[in-house]
């Protein structure tokens, strides 16, 4: 069964991650008041699951592109997750990051890329890219990338409710509530 396949591909790669690598990014997201992401495609979309689980943990969150987000100031952190480290707008991001005084918090598969040229990537995955495949996955593209996104991120978050003691009732109340 090819979900057997996903869940075994999962399970290999996620050993590659330490618990140091969700520590490092809980505290970065502690020190700072206000929390951006950015990434583009099926990574952008995993950003913007976490930013909203942010938002929900009581945290200051914003996906850079939507049409209310302010302007970034120092003080703030930037996320931002490529698979291949090759998206455009995603280095331009990062470097106008670093060029404004933004921390900034790099995820990657690729540690010869412009984007972990830029900054040494704070995690490094191993999976395919839209540019290659892996002998970590079978999957096409970046999926296995994107899947482990959100892992870490879902990680980060139960880490973080069960420290503040926030629970699913508390969350809730900052969940949308126009839908």
């Amino acid at each position: 069964m090819q979900s057997q396949l996903i869940i075994d591909e999962l399970n290999h790669s996620i050993q590659t991650l330490t618990d140091q690598n969700i520590t490092n990014l809980i505290a970065k997201i502690k020190q700072h008041q206000r929390i951006f992401v950015y990434g583009t495609g099926r990574s952008g979309l995993m950003l913007k699951a976490f930013a909203m689980r942010l938002m929900q943990l009581g945290l200051c969150a914003f996906v850079v592109g939507e049409t209310t987000t302010p302007a970034v100031q120092k003080g703030d952190l930037l996320i931002v997750a490529s698979a291949s480290g090759e998206t455009n707008t995603v280095n331009m991001m990062a470097e106008s990051a670093i060029k404004q005084g933004i921390d900034l918090d790099i995820i990657c598969a690729s540690p010869n890329s412009t984007l972990a040229k830029i900054q040494t990537p704070d995690i490094m995955l191993q999976s395919g890219t839209k540019f290659s495949q892996s002998k970590m996955s079978q999957q096409p593209l970046g999926s296995l990338f994107e899947q482990l996104l959100l892992i870490i991120f879902d990680t980060v978050i139960l880490t973080m409710s069960n420290a503040q003691k926030e629970s699913n009732t508390d969350m809730a109340h900052r969940h949308a509530s126009l839908e």
